[in-house]
């Protein structure tokens, strides 16, 4: 049935997420446990716990409060303490990405001295990360487990689902207006973190329609990974640009900044075009539609029990039909 991460109309909704969730724990505790490149298991299970937390807020309307807050706090927390271990690999990347890898003085800019910074706030990460993150968030994963491999969705279908998914697209449409009223790198990174919930809930319930799913995945995709560079190039102004920071005199610090500013304009009209092609609908009828989707494939998949037969002796399944039929 394609990605693990998705829930399957065929069986019920409290089966579907215990399924889809628990394997992202085994994912996120495998790629933690000491893999030759440490930096990319940190990534990959943060990964994981994106995808967790946004089943758990799909899925919100149909678990008792109690229990939804319990598990989302300990999956903040656990994500929390791998947050340090990917940042400044993360901004390295993203150095690059923007910037290239020109290491040269022929041009004043303040990318070899940050650069330098970020790869020593990496090494710091990476002897943090050997020492005691990695194991603290596997024992915390593995604690989690019990209440993940348990958990019920009331009523049993896809009710609650539709539900979560309603209140999740509209605040992604909301997120998206805020952002570009105001303009700030804060509303940005807000309306990036609903798309990434939308993005997820899209992958989760791809299985109802494939074609038309997997199409709005993609585009929830590209549109993170341009948010993903619009929030690092703000994360790299700040820098900077901080008092204690001196990475660059105060001319070639602006001239950069500006720079920046340039990128990130041409950053947000990307992202308007594709935001408001992905949001263009009202919540109400966009919930109804893929609601119907998944009633359709739900019963497409509910296959009739097989009819056994021996000789001339019909199982129970026809027996009923036979005797009406000689009856009739």
């Amino acid at each position: 049935m394609g990605s693990s991460f998705s829930l399957d109309p065929a069986v019920p909704m409290s089966e579907a997420v215990r399924r889809a969730a628990c394997s992202e724990i085994d994912s996120a505790c495998a790629a933690l446990a000491v893999p030759p490149d440490r930096h990319k298991g940190v990534h990959d299970a943060r990964k994981c716990l994106k995808r967790l937390r946004s089943l758990i807020a799909l899925i919100r309307p149909g678990l008792p409060e109690p229990v939804y807050a319990s598990l989302a706090e300990r999956l903040r927390s656990i994500a929390k303490g791998l947050a340090p271990a990917r940042d400044a690999p993360a901004l390295l990347d993203a150095i690059n990405k923007l910037f290239g890898d020109a290491e040269d003085d022929t041009e004043a800019t303040p990318i070899p001295a940050l650069r330098r910074w970020l790869q020593e706030r990496r090494q710091s990460a990476a002897r943090s990360l050997e020492s005691s993150a990695a194991s603290e968030a596997i024992r915390g994963l593995t604690s989690v487990r019990p209440a993940v491999a348990g958990l019920a969705v009331y009523p049993d279908g896809f009710q609650s689902v539709a539900k979560g998914l309603r209140q999740s697209y509209r605040g992604g449409r909301k997120a998206l207006a805020k952002a570009f009223a105001s303009g700030s790198a804060e509303d940005f990174h807000e309306w990036r973190k609903a798309l990434q919930h939308h993005w997820r809930h899209m992958q989760l319930l791809t299985p109802c329609w494939p074609s038309e799913l997997s199409a709005r995945v993609e585009i929830s995709r590209s549109l993170s990974q341009i948010l993903g560079d619009d929030h690092d190039i703000a994360m790299l102004q700040h820098l900077i640009s901080a008092p204690t920071m001196s990475f660059a005199s105060p001319d070639v610090t602006a001239s950069f900044l500006k720079q920046c500013r340039s990128r990130q304009r041409a950053l947000r009209r990307d992202a308007k075009m594709l935001g408001e092609r992905l949001f263009a609908e009202r919540s109400q009828p966009f919930a109804e539609r893929i609601e119907a989707y998944w009633v359709t494939a739900a019963r497409a998949s509910a296959k009739p029990a097989p009819v056994a037969r021996t000789g001339n002796v019909i199982a129970f399944g026809e027996a009923g039909a036979a005797s009406r039929r000689v009856s009739g």
